[in-house]
């Protein structure tokens, strides 16, 4: 039944299963009880290099600001040298999967930087169809993609597993998604964000928007990122 399927169509399943059998969108990922007053202000790195892998190896995070998203998933936040770090991570009861990052300045255009199977990036209009996107595209800024073992994946269709199974099974190792975006792609000192994270947490499919309020082709009630 699944044979032929690209890893895009099945993280794209992925997705759509984070909507609900029925439609409608799944519960959210439990508020965190922590509240994070905006703006925050992103702290200057010590130099420890992120490699943009979704593995938060030891010692790469841990000079970040982090924030509470949820009870389960954690923002980091960091800067040096010119680059901006932005961190999701959940722990081993969660997995990470398709994201979207959202970043503005402020009365500016937003710039939505995509993570799946592909990596790309939009310019959303205020109203009207989004633009179309093309794989591959991310002008001054990268992430991990969401990496499987394709060899057990064939391997499982054959034996008639299903699309979630098979993502579960033969996903590569991560702790979550790893920014990396040049400072100069967002000029001045303020950047506002909107993060919008799909999450199994255990064997149930989820979504998070964080700030829980932010709307989505505004930059209403984004976070307010603060650079010195």
């Amino acid at each position: 039944m699944y044979r032929g399927m690209t890893l895009l169509t099945i993280v794209l399943l992925f997705m759509v299963a984070s909507r609900g059998g029925n439609g409608q969108p799944a519960p959210a990922v439990q508020a965190a009880k922590l509240a994070v007053t905006s703006p925050v202000t992103v702290p200057e790195g010590n130099g420890a290099p992120v490699i943009t892998d979704g593995l938060f190896s030891p010692g790469e995070w841990d000079d970040a600001l982090r924030i509470a998203l949820s009870e389960a998933v954690e923002l980091r936040l960091k800067q040096y040298r010119g680059v901006v770090f932005i961190g999701v991570r959940g722990p081993n009861t969660v997995s990470i999967g398709p994201s979207e990052l959202s970043l503005a300045v402020p009365g500016g255009q937003i710039h939505k930087l995509h993570v799946s199977a592909q990596l790309y990036e939009v310019v959303l209009p205020p109203t009207g169809a989004e633009p179309a996107s093309r794989f591959g595209l991310t002008p001054d800024w990268y992430a991990n993609e969401l990496r499987r073992d394709m060899v057990e994946s064939e391997r499982l269709e054959k034996e008639g597993k299903s699309p979630f199974e098979i993502i579960r099974a033969t996903s590569y190792p991560s702790d979550g998604i790893e920014f990396a975006i040049r400072r100069s792609k967002l000029p001045g000192q303020r950047w506002l964000m909107r993060l919008s994270v799909s999450a199994f947490v255990g064997d149930k499919p989820g979504m998070l928007v964080y700030p829980k309020a932010a709307a989505e082709r505004t930059t209403e009630a984004w976070l307010e990122l603060r650079f010195k």
